[in-house]
């Protein structure tokens, strides 16, 4: 079975090592972003991101825009941010929020998490897989 391939859109440099190195050892694929520009290419590029993580605020736009793009292209996303209590219930309502930091283990289970939800924010049956 493939991993799970997630693009990772993050700025700062340090952080997205880290994450990208966590990422790994849990046995995903894992696609790196430090702009829009650059993630938006990734996204023409591939249509079988299982998962987009995105910083919010990003030197180049805004990253729940990327998340919005990708959701309407099917994928999961989730927002990973240090502003989460400024954002709008409306728009934290679209995406999963994650607040930074956060630990490895409360990583990994929120993507388990994300990634165990339907397209109508339902978690599926343990094993199921989403529809094409």
């Amino acid at each position: 079975m493939a991993a799970t391939r997630i693009l990772l859109v993050e700025d700062e440099r340090n952080l997205s090592e880290l994450l990208v190195h966590i990422l790994l050892s849990a046995g995903f694929a894992v696609d790196l972003a430090a702009t829009v520009a650059e993630a938006e290419h990734r996204l023409a590029q591939r249509s079988d991101y299982g998962l987009v993580i995105t910083d919010w605020r990003l030197p180049d736009g805004d990253g729940i825009a990327l998340a919005d793009r990708a959701a309407g292209l099917g994928m999961n996303t989730a927002v990973l941010t240090g502003y989460a209590f400024h954002m709008s219930a409306e728009v934290a309502a679209r995406h999963e929020v994650w607040m930074k930091p956060m630990r490895p283990v409360e990583l990994i289970a929120a993507i388990e998490h994300c990634m165990a939800k339907d397209e109508c924010g339902n978690i599926r049956a343990p094993g199921a897989r989403p529809a094409p």
